[in-house]
């Protein structure tokens, strides 16, 4: 089954969600495996075209971590060993311009609920609107598990991210889906997929590993759910 928004010229949702192409300064959200090594991505462009050969100021939770160079493709890297749990938050500054992003440690072994922002926040695939109760949903999973949003569709993590913002969700690491490959990529880390919230195409992904399951429409291998209050009910039942 392929996911609707597959079929969303991308013109409609170049206005249903501003590109972030005008940023100039990215950090990719990440997650790791405490007291792993991982590598922070850093893009710097213009509005339209990476920029290479520019130096970029990083620190982690306030704390200067040095200056690195973009490439040729505009992307500078820069390696980092989570020692804590928790969200790290990491800055990047180029000249005049600045961004930020999420980097999510947590110890191996420990499961995530995945939650696919266009698949099961909003509204409806041609609505900027949140579903009914899917704020509080999402905050009180948070406070049993971690939760990582997923971008599954053609808007982009920086405009995702900003929606979520705009609409008082949880600031959250947002990452590709990439037609699953994170999953894979959090296995390989040591750590475990407690559940997903999502499109039937991102479930049906994920289902080697055999997650718990939620989704708003009918998919394989999963409990099909109403709304927000009844994966609330799921949750304090322990259904996760």
């Amino acid at each position: 089954m392929r996911s609707l928004w597959q079929f969303i010229p991308a013109v409609l949702l170049f206005f249903m969600f501003p590109s972030d192409a005008s940023s100039e300064v990215i950090v990719h959200d990440l997650i790791a495996a405490q007291g792993k090594r991982i590598t922070i991505r850093i893009e710097t462009r213009g509005k339209f075209f990476s920029k290479g050969g520019e130096v970029v100021m990083v620190s982690i939770n306030g704390k200067a971590a040095g200056n690195v160079l973009s490439g040729g493709d505009g992307f500078a890297f820069r390696q980092f060993t989570p020692v804590k749990t928790g969200i790290h938050r990491i800055t990047a500054k180029s000249g005049a311009d600045e961004g930020s992003g999420l980097l999510l440690s947590l110890k191996k072994g420990t499961g995530i609920v995945f939650v696919d922002v266009e698949g099961s926040l909003l509204e409806s695939p041609f609505s900027r609107k949140p579903r009914s109760g899917s704020k509080e949903g999402i905050q009180e999973i948070n406070r049993k598990y971690p939760v990582v949003f997923l971008s599954s569709g053609k808007a982009g993590t920086g405009a995702l991210k900003a929606w979520l913002k705009e609409n008082g969700f949880p600031e959250l690491p947002v990452v590709p889906w990439d037609e699953g490959k994170i999953f894979d990529d959090i296995l390989e880390k040591g750590l475990t997929i407690r559940a997903i919230i999502g499109s039937p195409d991102i479930i049906v992904s994920a289902r080697e590993y055999r997650p718990g399951a939620f989704s708003f429409s009918e998919a394989e291998g999963a409990k099909e759910v109403k709304n927000w209050e009844e994966i609330r009910k799921i949750l304090r039942s322990g259904g996760f």
